[in-house]
């Protein structure tokens, strides 16, 4: 089994990552193969709303470094996407990886290819309360769903607005490692 976690926080030592590593930590313990990427440290273009894509069997027409997050997502079993909530939404790295999974959308074989893959959510916010994070987090959820992915757990983990902050709470890391058991 191969999983990938998908970091889309611009932080060095965010509160998300950590609890992306946490749970792909634990589902390397049950024996999966795992990667991260850390979106912030790619070069990721917008999508170009050109259709390209539809033309071309799924295949965007951006040579970027998305190309990578491609095809760890075709190879892999099951997708940790991540975000910290800012001002009720994800990340503006977040939105450009998810926009650009616009590539995917509509077609059959990838529908196919994407139906034994589980895809869950990982959010992390500083101040907000869980009912202002999980519309978003939950969206995503259902972005992935509609390119044919089963949808795994969706999890906000509130007051982490420091540095490394959850480093320091158990019970949230927990919540991140049976996420990463589950998958």
């Amino acid at each position: 089994m191969k999983v990938i976690g998908i970091n889309t926080s611009p932080r060095d030592g965010s509160n998300n990552k950590i609890a992306i590593q946490t749970a792909l930590d634990a589902a390397a313990a049950k024996g999966a193969e795992t990667e991260i990427f850390d979106t912030c440290k790619m070069n990721i273009s917008g999508c170009q709303g050109d259709n390209y894509c539809k033309a071309h069997g799924g295949k965007c027409a951006i040579d970027d470094d998305m190309t990578k997050i491609y095809a760890a997502i075709e190879e892999a079993d099951a997708i940790i996407f991540g975000s910290p909530i800012y001002f009720g939404n994800i990340t503006g790295q977040g939105k450009l990886v998810i926009d650009r999974l616009y590539a995917y959308f509509m077609s059959d074989e990838h529908k196919e290819l994407f139906s034994n893959k589980k895809v869950s959510i990982i959010g992390t916010n500083g101040v907000a309360p869980k009912e202002a994070c999980l519309p978003a987090l939950n969206g995503i959820l259902e972005a992935f769903g509609m390119l044919g992915f089963q949808k795994g757990e969706v999890i906000d983990l509130p007051d982490n607005n420091d540095l490394k902050a959850i480093e320091g709470k158990d019970d949230q890391l927990a919540e991140a490692k049976t996420l990463g058991e589950n998958l």
